[in-house]
C-alpha cells in the first residue's frame, strides 16, 4: 500500500508529465520544478511506481517520458459547478462521467484525451486542445505577487499573473491563459473592464466570458450596406406575389427583427395560412466573409439588456425583417385547411409579401378574448387607441381557433406542454433592474409557436423524402433514465406518484403531471425538475425524431435572421424545390456538432445575465422578507426560489435556525437532529435577504420559518 506522500508525489509528477507528454525529463529537471521540497530519492521511488504501472517509460538511464496508451480516446469535456464532468464524443449519445479528483488541469470545453476506468467512468490522462484561452476574473494583490480568481461556475480557478499590470485589487478583468506547470495556471492581464457590480461592467463580464462579439468588422458592415441590391423587381418576378393577401407579425412588445409573418385567406370550401420566413439566404451568399462571421457566430445571443446578433442590423433590422406595409422576399410554407380543420395541401416556395400589421402579443391576446376591432391606449403599440379592420380581426380569430386544433391534436400525439414562468426585467436608463416581470405564454403566443412548428415540421417531412441525403433535423432523444429514476422519487416525496419506466406512457404522465402542478406553488420547481431530466435538443444530419414535441421529423426553418442552422435548411431546401439537391456536403455533420455548441453556449450566457439582474434587482431588498419556495437541497444548504419575483438564493445550512440540521440525500430532505423537523423540496418558507455578491451572483438568505 503506498504511504499518503508517496501517493502525492506520484500525483505531482505524473501531472508534469501530462502537462508536456513529447517531451523527455530526468530527476534533477522534475525537483526544480515541483512545487515543493523532495529529496532526490522520493522522485526516485515516484518514477520507479509510475513505471510500474505503465504510466511513463524509461527512454534511456535515468530519462523518462510519458507512455502514451493505446486505448486513448478523445472527446470534449463539460464540467459541472461541482468539479466533475462528462465528456462528449461526436457521434457518440452516452456522455462519460469524470470525478474531480480524475478532471486533470483541464477548463470546461478543453479537447481531452482520457481513458476507460470502468464502464460509465473515465480518467482524463491529457489536454490535447484548449479551447478556451480568456477568462474573466478579480484582481487579487499578495505582496508583490498579482492572482485573478474566476468567478465563473465552472472553472473555479486562480491563475498567476506573469506581466505587469495597473488593475487595481478587486477589478473586474480578462486573463489569456499561458501554461499550468506549476501549482497555479499561469495567465496575462489583456484588457481591464472595471469596478464590480456597475451594470455594463458586469454584462461585459459575461460577453467575454462567454467569447461573445460586441461588433461587427467595418469589412462585414460594409458588405451587408451592399446586399440591398439583390432587393430587385426582377427577382419579384421570379416568386409567388402574395402582398394582397392579409399578413401580419405577432411579436414581443420590444422586438426590432422580424423573422416570420402569417397570411390568412378565407374561402368558401377552406382556409389558406402561410408561414413567410425573411429569406435570408438570398442575401447571405455561402462562403462569403459575412456568411463566414455568421456561422462563427452561429446564433443571436439574448442578454437581458441587449442583444448579440448574429447578422448586422441593416440585414437583422432593416434588409430581411417583415416590417409592416414593406414589399419583402420571404420563403414560405402555405397549407390549405378544410373546414374541419384538417391539412388538404401544402406549398413550398420563395414568395414576396406586404405585412399589413406588426402586433404585440398583447394587442392580439386582446383581440382574440374580446372580438373587437379597437385596441385601447393602455396596450396599444403607439400609446393610441386605434382600430383594425374587420378582416383582420376575423382572420386572428380563425387563426387562433386552427392553431388550438392544431395544438389538441398535438398534444394528443404527446407533445409535452411546459409552461414554465420566466422572470423578465423593467430596467431604467442606466440599464438597472427596477422591477420584475412573470412572463407566461398567452394564446397569441400559442397561436404563433403552432404554425411555426407546423412549418418547420413540414419542411423536415420533405427533406426526409430525400433518400440518401444529409440533411440539418432538429432531434430530442428520449429522456436520461437516471435522472427519471430520480424525478419519480422527488416527486413522490412532493406527493405526486408517476411513473415513468417506458416510452409509451412517458409523454402521457409527464403531461399528466405538468397538468396537474398547473396551480401548485411547487409548479416552477417541478417543472425545472422535468426539464433537467430531458436530453439537450440538438442538430443532428441523424433523423431520430423529437421526443418532447413528439414528431417523428423536425427541422429549424422559421429563425434565420438569429439561428445559422436555418440558413442551411433554407439553402438546401431551395436546392431540393429546384430539383437541383445532389452534392452532398461532408462537413455538415461537423457543421451541426458545432451549431449546437454554439447554442448551448448562448443558453448559458443569457441565463447568467438574468441570474445578474435577480441579483442586482435583490441587492436593493437587503433586510427585506419574502415569501420562497424549497427549489433544491443539497449538504451545504437549501436554496429557495421566491413566489413573487422567481429570484433564487441559498441559506447555509449552519443559518437554519432551532436545530443542528443534517442533509438526507437518500430522502432529498433537511432532517433537524433533535427537533426531527424536515425541510423538503417544495415546502413554503419565509426568508429574509441577507447579501448578496453581484459578480459571483450569489443571493444569501435567511430562514425565519417554514409555512
Amino acid at each position: 500500500m503506498k504511504k499518503k506522500g508517496t501517493k502525492k508525489n506520484i500525483n505531482h509528477i505524473l501531472s508534469f508529465f501530462i502537462s508536456s507528454p513529447k517531451k523527455k525529463f530526468n530527476y534533477r529537471q522534475i525537483l526544480s520544478n515541483l512545487p515543493y521540497e523532495i529529496n532526490k530519492n522520493k522522485i526516485k521511488e515516484a518514477l520507479f511506481l509510475l513505471e510500474n504501472e505503465k504510466k511513463i517509460e524509461q527512454i534511456n538511464p535515468g530519462s523518462y517520458r510519458l507512455l502514451k496508451n493505446k486505448n486513448v480516446l478523445i472527446g470534449t469535456i463539460d464540467k459541472t459547478n461541482k468539479g466533475s464532468g462528462y465528456i462528449i464524443q461526436k457521434n457518440i449519445e452516452k456522455d462519460v462521467y469524470v470525478s474531480e479528483k480524475n478532471i486533470l488541469n483541464c477548463f470546461d470545453g478543453d479537447l481531452v484525451e482520457f481513458e476507460m476506468i470502468s464502464n460509465r467512468e473515465a480518467k482524463i490522462i491529457n489536454v490535447k486542445e484548449r479551447r478556451k484561452k480568456r477568462f474573466v476574473g478579480i484582481v487579487r494583490k499578495e505582496k508583490r505577487n498579482v492572482f485573478v480568481y474566476t468567478t465563473g461556475k465552472k472553472d473555479k480557478a486562480e491563475f498567476y499573473i506573469k506581466n505587469k499590470t495597473r488593475a487595481k485589487e478587486g477589478e473586474i478583468v480578462v486573463i489569456e491563459f499561458n501554461n499550468w506547470e506549476r501549482e497555479f495556471p499561469e495567465a496575462d492581464i489583456v484588457k481591464t473592464i472595471g469596478e464590480q457590480g456597475v451594470v455594463d461592467n458586469e454584462i461585459h463580464a459575461i460577453l467575454e466570458e462567454y467569447s461573445l462579439p460586441y461588433s461587427f468588422s467595418e469589412k462585414n458592415t460594409k458588405e451587408a450596406l451592399g446586399l440591398s441590391k439583390l432587393h430587385s423587381k426582377e427577382e419579384y418576378k421570379k416568386r409567388k406575389d402574395l402582398r394582397e393577401t392579409t399578413t401580419l407579425t405577432i411579436d414581443p412588445e420590444d422586438a426590432k427583427d422580424f423573422d416570420d409573418a402569417i397570411s390568412i385567406k378565407k374561402k368558401k370550401t377552406e382556409t389558406e395560412i402561410g408561414i413567410h420566413i425573411a429569406d435570408v439566404s438570398h442575401f447571405l451568399k455561402k462562403g462569403t466573409d459575412l456568411d463566414k462571421e455568421a456561422y462563427v457566430r452561429g446564433t443571436s445571443v439574448y442578454l437581458v439588456d441587449r442583444v448579440v446578433p448574429m447578422l448586422p442590423e441593416s440585414l437583422s433590422n432593416n434588409l430581411c425583417s417583415l416590417r409592416p406595409n414593406e414589399d419583402k422576399l420571404t420563403f414560405s410554407v402555405i397549407f390549405s385547411f378544410n373546414n374541419q380543420g384538417k391539412i388538404t395541401r401544402t406549398w413550398a416556395g420563395k414568395t414576396i409579401i406586404n405585412s399589413n400589421y406588426r402586433l404585440s402579443y398583447k394587442e392580439a391576446q386582446f383581440i382574440i378574448e374580446n372580438k373587437t376591432t379597437k385596441i385601447p391606449r393602455e396596450i396599444s403599440l403607439t400609446k393610441k387607441e386605434y382600430k383594425i379592420t374587420n378582416n383582420l380581426k376575423e382572420g386572428i380569430v380563425l387563426l387562433n381557433e386552427i392553431a388550438k386544433k392544431l395544438r389538441k391534436e398535438r398534444i394528443s400525439e404527446g407533445s409535452i406542454l411546459f409552461n414554465k414562468k420566466e422572470v423578465g426585467f423593467v430596467l431604467n436608463k442606466e440599464k438597472e433592474p427596477v422591477d420584475t416581470i412573470i412572463k407566461e405564454s398567452r394564446e397569441s403566443n400559442n397561436l404563433v409557436e403552432e404554425y411555426m412548428l407546423l412549418a418547420n415540421k413540414e419542411v423536415a417531412e420533405i427533406f426526409s423524402k430525400q433518400k440518401n441525403k444529409k440533411n440539418v433535423y432538429r432531434i430530442h432523444d428520449l429522456p436520461n433514465e437516471e435522472k427519471l429514476i430520480s424525478l419519480e422519487r422527488i416527486i413522490k416525496k412532493l406527493g405526486y406518484n408517476y411513473r415513468f419506466d417506458n416510452a409509451s406512457n412517458m409523454h402521457k404522465n409527464i403531461n399528466k403531471l405538468l397538468l396537474e402542478i398547473n396551480t401548485a406553488p411547487e409548479k416552477n420547481l417541478i417543472d425545472t425538475l422535468v426539464i433537467r431530466s430531458m436530453s439537450k435538443a440538438k442538430y443532428d444530419t441523424k433523423n431520430i425524431g423529437h421526443f418532447g414535441l413528439s414528431f417523428e421529423k423536425y427541422t429549424h426553418f422559421t429563425s434565420p435572421i438569429r439561428r445559422y442552422p436555418d440558413i442551411i435548411v433554407h439553402r438546401n431546401l431551395e436546392k431540393i424545390l429546384l430539383g437541383a439537391y445532389t452534392k452532398k456536403e461532408k462537413t455538415l455533420e461537423d457543421k451541426c456538432f458545432y451549431l449546437s455548441e454554439r447554442e448551448d453556449l448562448a443558453t448559458k450566457a443569457e441565463r447568467s445575465s438574468i441570474k445578474f439582474m435577480q441579483v442586482k434587482y435583490m441587492s436593493s431588498k437587503i433586510n427585506k422578507q419574502f415569501v420562497g419556495t424549497i427549489s433544491g437541497i443539497m449538504e451545504r444548504g437549501v436554496f429557495v426560489e421566491i413566489n413573487k419575483n422567481k429570484c433564487e438564493g441559498f441559506i447555509k445550512t449552519k443559518d437554519i435556525p432551532n436545530d443542528y440540521f443534517i442533509f438526507k440525500e437518500k430522502d432529498y430532505l433537511m432532517l433537524g437532529r433533535h427537533t426531527k423537523e424536515e425541510y423538503r423540496l417544495g415546502d413554503e418558507v419565509l426568508v429574509k435577504v441577507k447579501s448578496v455578491d453581484e459578480h459571483k451572483k450569489r443571493i444569501e438568505l435567511l430562514l425565519i420559518e417554514k409555512l
